[in-house]
């Protein structure tokens, strides 16, 4: 008797917040090449980002810096208090140590510029 086990996939659920759709967008497409992730939302304003974190429960969230009702930065600190399980990426156009560290110091897991390899 041959026993076939199915394989199963799993993959990293992300949300995406970004003010800009187009950005979003283009992220979606960057994550959709590989089956290792799946984007299940994305919000445009921090308001959105914890309707959605709340509702979709993603594995990571990928975080603009700037968004139209506060500071990205302000949006990673409250989703690291909340869960410290979360993965939390960093996306800024904004290149500098001062950046970097805050991002770090509110609790972010990495730190990526806009204009880095879609790789």
């Amino acid at each position: 008797m041959v026993l076939r086990t199915q394989e199963v996939l799993v993959s990293t659920t992300v949300l995406l917040v970004d003010d800009h759709e187009l950005i979003r967008q283009g992220l979606r497409r960057a994550f959709e090449r590989s089956a290792d992730f799946e984007v299940v939302g994305e919000a445009g304003s921090i308001a959105e980002a914890f309707r959605k974190l709340e509702a979709l429960v993603p594995q990571v969230v990928v975080v603009d810096v700037r968004l139209p009702d506060g500071s990205g930065l302000e949006l990673v600190r409250e989703v690291r208090k909340r869960r410290s399980d979360i993965g939390i990426v960093v996306l800024t156009m904004y290149a500098g140590d001062e950046q970097l560290f805050g991002a770090l110091d509110a609790g972010a897991s990495a730190y990526i510029q806009k204009d880095a390899p879609t790789d």
